[in-house]
């Protein structure tokens, strides 16, 4: 397919995908009637799709455009398999913001580039509980919200075990030191320098 295709622009729009760059744009549904960018089934399904395409054509690398505010954390984890799974190298672009599971998802990815003014926000989920469950019911969901919690963590720990900030240090003392910051914080902000210093991003794109 040439690069001069006509369709190109609308193939983009339509479908978040630019298959003669082999680019994907990960930035909410691609339906004009829901302009939501927080990460849903909608958004893991249709990255999902576009990585199988390009992953048919070839296994040239793939270079995903992210602009989220975070959203359902288990399409997040959807999302982030589907990424640590593909045979091809992916470089991932933080656009804007990356926050919540927005800030996981980036994770899987072979390389991380955060553009200059990106805001990173790194927080423990929020809670599903309904007022409608039983005891036990409740139970339950609180039992896999922690388990869900602790996969974040585990993720942010293996990335940031190597940062600048945290070079040296145990595994532990590397978890230990994110729970406290969580805790802490509550939302615990970072610029893109910051997130590059902490370990959730490789690098800062220069202009």
């Amino acid at each position: 397919m040439s690069n001069k295709n006509p369709d190109m622009s609308a193939e983009a729009h339509a479908h978040n995908i630019i298959i003669d760059r082999r680019e994907i744009f990960v930035h909410g549904s691609y339906s004009q009637e829901d302009c939501d960018p927080g990460v849903d089934w909608r958004m893991a399904n249709t990255l999902i799709k576009n990585l199988r395409i390009l992953e048919n054509i070839s296994l040239d690398d793939i270079y995903i455009h992210q602009m989220s505010i975070g959203g359902d954390e288990e399409a997040g984890f959807m999302m982030y398999d589907a990424i640590k799974q593909s045979k091809c190298h992916i470089t991932i672009y933080t656009h804007g913001v990356a926050a919540s599971m927005g800030s996981v998802v980036p994770q899987a990815a072979d390389h991380r580039i955060t553009m200059p003014n990106c805001c990173w926000l790194i927080h423990r989920g929020t809670t599903g509980i309904s007022t409608h469950l039983t005891r036990n019911q409740a139970k339950s969901w609180a039992a896999w919200e922690d388990h869900c919690d602790k996969r974040m963590i585990d993720i942010y720990v293996s990335k940031c075990m190597s940062s600048i900030f945290y070079k040296g240090k145990s595994e532990a003392d590397v978890r230990a030191a994110i729970k406290r910051k969580l805790d802490t914080k509550g939302d615990w902000f970072l610029t893109s320098d910051e997130a590059v210093e902490y370990g959730f991003a490789d690098v800062v794109e220069k202009s």
